[in-house]
């Protein structure tokens, strides 16, 4: 039998081989679990609040009408009369598109289903466009094997009908001279000066497209001559359902073409002469051609001096009477543009009646950009500039409504303006 001391050793023993586990237990068991910590996201899109009303209220407010209030970051918009407008932006692939009838007091979400993805924000004149408040169109340019879809309504954006285009190349422009009928001008193969090009017709307010047009066998011998695969298309415009031009950009002047059946031959326009404020330009830029609402086949483009070591473009202008059988160059008076803003063109509302916004300060010409006038400093488009410093388009549908959205890309921010004295005051819409 065991001894009382032998006993207490085989304890002692065992004592220590199960402290020995448990430490050898702890040391290898998990450590653990930090705690979790924020990771960095997106900085959100920011821009003014707006008030939004349902869309059964016809976008007319009332004190029975339903309001909410958004934050959105805006990245184009269009005026379409005084008091109506539509502006919008993409916020995570999804379009948020919207419309005022009432000089921005109060907008109505118009946007189409979220389901339909946009990569890129879309641009008026390219992939947007409205002939009215009723009619519009949006262009969901093609994504991996999708098709290009065209998006159109006829209720003020209530509801979208949705076709596709067989062709899935990059769109350049788009423009409608109705309801109806319509132009759809697509491109590949893009280089600095050249391009290949296809345009598209419709005549049922974009249900169906005809292709027109295609330039990749240009021959300027054949029955239907087309547009070259010289030039990037800068601008695409119809004055009727016979009658458009399409601007490019060159290597050196612009040049237009034009077509008198519809857009399915084109021919040379007029050429732009050489001029002395060209002297010493390292590329010539072509804007794209407007016709003044005021009809009598008036209508003009920008062109800009670019001199690359001073960083710098000069604008100037080419002006119509005729319907654009003939251009006139006119000299604008106001020095070489530098810093962020240099790529906005002037804009004008008549062949007379122009703005251009230089710094915090806009200036006005009412003789074609012989001279130029600094209108009176306004506290609000000065302070807000110094927010939002770059400029991303400046309108004006009268002598007294204009509407300017600017922007600060870096913080994703933006922020749309409205005058109703010709530019002399601005406040937030």
């Amino acid at each position: 039998m065991p001894s009382t001391t032998t006993r207490l050793r085989a304890w002692g023993l065992l004592t220590m081989v199960l402290l020995a586990m448990l430490t050898l237990s702890a040391c290898s068991s998990s450590p653990p679990e930090p705690s979790s910590t924020p990771q960095p996201t997106e900085a959100p899109e920011e821009g003014q609040t707006i008030t939004l009303i349902t869309p059964d209220a016809q976008n007319l407010d009332n004190e029975n009408t339903p309001k909410y209030q958004i934050q959105t970051r805006l990245t184009d918009f269009q005026l379409l009369s005084e008091s109506e407008g539509i502006a919008w932006g993409v916020t995570k692939n999804e379009l948020r598109l919207y419309m005022t009838r009432d000089n921005g007091k109060t907008w109505v979400n118009i946007s189409p289903a979220t389901t339909m993805q946009f990569l890129s924000n879309p641009v008026y004149g390219r992939e947007i466009f409205f002939t009215d408040l009723n009619n519009g169109w949006i262009i969901r340019s093609s994504v991996g094997n999708l098709e290009t879809i065209v998006l159109r309504t006829k209720d003020r954006g209530e509801t979208w009908k949705v076709s596709a285009l067989s062709d899935q190349n990059s769109i350049s422009s788009i423009y409608f001279d109705s309801p109806a009928r319509g132009w759809l001008l697509t491109a590949w193969d893009s280089t600095l000066n050249k391009q290949s090009k296809a345009l598209h017709a419709t005549t049922d307010g974009g249900a169906t497209w005809e292709l027109v047009m295609q330039n990749e066998q240009y021959n300027p011998t054949i029955p239907n001559p087309v547009i070259p695969l010289e030039g990037v298309t800068t601008g695409m415009i119809f004055k009727d359902n016979m009658h458009g031009f399409v601007t490019l950009q060159t290597g050196a002047l612009p040049k237009i073409y034009k077509t008198n059946d519809g857009g399915v031959s084109w021919e040379p326009g007029p050429a732009f002469t050489v001029n002395e404020r060209y002297a010493g330009c390292d590329r010539v830029l072509t804007g794209k051609p407007e016709f003044f609402r005021s009809g009598k086949g008036m209508g003009w483009m920008p062109v800009g001096c670019q001199k690359e070591k001073e960083n710098s473009i000069t604008y100037h202008g080419y002006f119509t009477a005729n319907g654009g059988q003939n251009w006139k160059f006119t000299t604008f008076n106001f020095g070489a543009r530098t810093g962020i803003n240099r790529h906005i063109t002037p804009t004008f509302l008549d062949a007379q009646t122009g703005w251009v916004l230089e710094g915090n300060t806009l200036y006005q010409t009412h003789n074609q950009g012989l001279t130029w006038e600094a209108l009176p400093a306004s506290s609000v488009l000065q302070s807000k500039l110094l927010e939002y410093p770059e400029i991303v388009k400046i309108q004006f549908f009268s002598a007294e409504v204009g509407w300017l959205l600017i922007e600060k890309k870096e913080n994703r921010r933006s922020i749309l303006l409205q005058t109703t004295n010709g530019g002399v005051s601005w406040r937030v819409m």
